[in-house]
């Protein structure tokens, strides 16, 4: 009987763990992200809260989008349009950095490799 209850309480603990674990990946995006590569500094993403980020780009345009993340994707709508929505990969490298797909430069159809994703850093 005392096995049963320790296997029990170690299924807790393990649950316990995936599921904070789980929620500290949407956390990990908290705050201000600079564009490192293509191109320095070109780009900022302000992640607001866990739903809103704001894109602000060097010419100082400004977006801003209610944002979701499943897996690899993150789910991006404007809030000026919310009939409008893009599904990118992400690539989460750790909480101060991740590789978004490209939805910044425009790609020259005549590119044999286009720019495929941005890094951003804190």
């Amino acid at each position: 009987m005392e096995l049963k209850k320790l296997i029990f309480i170690g299924i807790l603990i393990i649950a316990a763990s995936c599921s904070k674990e789980e929620d500290n990946n949407n956390e990990r995006l908290l705050g201000i992200y600079t564009e490192t590569l293509p191109f320095s500094e070109t780009h900022t993403l302000n992640f607001i809260d866990n739903n809103r980020l704001i894109l602000n780009a060097r010419n100082s345009t400004e977006e801003e989008f209610i944002y979701v993340l499943r897996d690899n994707i993150i789910e991006l709508t404007p809030t000026r349009d919310l009939s409008q929505q893009w599904d990118l990969q992400i690539n989460i490298i750790s909480s101060k950095k991740f590789e978004i797909q490209n939805i910044f430069y425009a790609s020259i159809p005549e590119d044999p490799d286009p720019l495929k994703f941005v890094t951003f850093e804190k």
